[in-house]
């Protein structure tokens, strides 16, 4: 009996200390730096037995959603490293961490592009499509006349990315081919890209694509230093135009 009670008075301080471990406030990221991913960088990490989570960048702090312990943080990428500082915190316990989204090139100043896109789209008889010549830091969405959306990466007055999504439904009506193609045809010149190589490229990849269903992804196409990265999905794709 006296040995019984020795092992319990020995094992129950060590079960509630195993306890205490598991229930400890932790706070983890992948990697220190982390580079852009279309328009934004994603930063990924870990957080246990947290009551508040957030992340501050560029003086403004926001909440951090988890699923199952597990974030993923979208920083658009600007011409600046950003320091991004991530802080969990539980009663008067606090974890940070702070990690870096590297800088990127911008494609073209956005007034610039701004200005000569709504030209273009004038002389083609689409005043109603065009852009704002102002954009505040972030990513904004443009909904064209066809219902298409278009992504712009906006940072100090400066053209990060674009980004667009179309359906494969669309695609498969001849009103939604030439949509594209035109769209990708004014885009692509207007960034200084050969449209016409873009363009064909990407038709031999999108039919290369269709013969492999298990196929998430086709070939970066590069065109005067301008590269166009195709994502694919069950209904749709997602293009992204960057330098980076």
């Amino acid at each position: 009996m006296k040995k019984l009670k020795y092992m319990l008075l020995m094992v129950i301080p060590l079960f509630f200390l195993l306890l205490t471990g598991c229930s400890k406030l932790s706070l983890t990221t992948t990697k220190k730096e982390y580079s852009a991913d279309g328009l934004v960088a994603v930063i990924k990490g870990k957080s246990t037995n947290y009551k508040k989570l957030t992340y501050t960048v560029n003086s403004k702090t926001k909440k951090v959603a988890v699923n199952g312990g597990h974030f993923a943080i979208s920083v658009p990428v600007s011409t600046d490293d950003q320091n991004v500082r991530i802080k969990a915190t539980n009663g008067d316990k606090t974890e940070t961490k702070l990690v870096k989204v590297k800088k990127a090139k911008a494609l073209q100043d956005y007034l610039t592009f701004a200005q000569t896109y709504n030209y273009t789209l004038l002389s083609l008889g689409q005043p109603t499509d065009q852009l704002q010549l102002i954009q505040k830091d972030g990513i904004s969405t443009h909904t064209k006349n066809d219902g298409t959306k278009w992504y712009y990466n906006v940072q100090n007055n400066q053209l990060m990315g674009i980004a667009t999504k179309f359906s494969y439904k669309d695609l498969k009506s001849k009103t939604g081919q030439k949509n594209f193609a035109t769209d990708l045809m004014i885009v692509s010149k207007l960034l200084g890209a050969d449209g016409k190589k873009v363009l064909k490229e990407f038709g031999k990849q999108t039919k290369n694509a269709s013969k492999n269903s298990t196929k998430t992804s086709m070939n970066q196409i590069t065109s005067n230093g301008v590269n166009f990265n195709i994502n694919l999905s069950t209904k749709e794709f997602y293009l992204y135009i960057t330098k980076y």
